[in-house]
């Protein structure tokens, strides 16, 4: 089971706990909890590994476009080497 998988049991059986809560007071401290762990697990777990893969994306991004800047400078450099065509008249 993934992570996000995991997570989502863990907050259908904090939901369910919740359900027995019979005061105000009590609900809002459970629900001052859950946000702690829900911050704390998206601050450890999910941040981290989008970082992870968005550092990974960027350097595939950066490598296609050398070879797109590159494939663009030797079609300049192929067309300059090219003797200039004489006018039709």
């Amino acid at each position: 089971m993934d992570r996000f998988e995991e997570f989502g049991k863990r907050m259908d059986e904090e939901f369910s706990r919740l359900k027995s809560i019979n005061n105000f007071e009590e609900f809002g401290k459970r629900v001052d909890e859950e946000l702690k762990r829900v911050k704390s697990f998206v601050k450890e777990e999910v941040t981290p590994e989008t970082e992870k893969r968005t550092a990974q994306f960027l350097r595939e991004v950066s490598e296609k476009l050398t070879e797109a800047a590159s494939w663009i400078e030797s079609r300049n450099a192929a067309r300059s080497a090219q003797p200039p065509k004489e006018p039709q008249s």
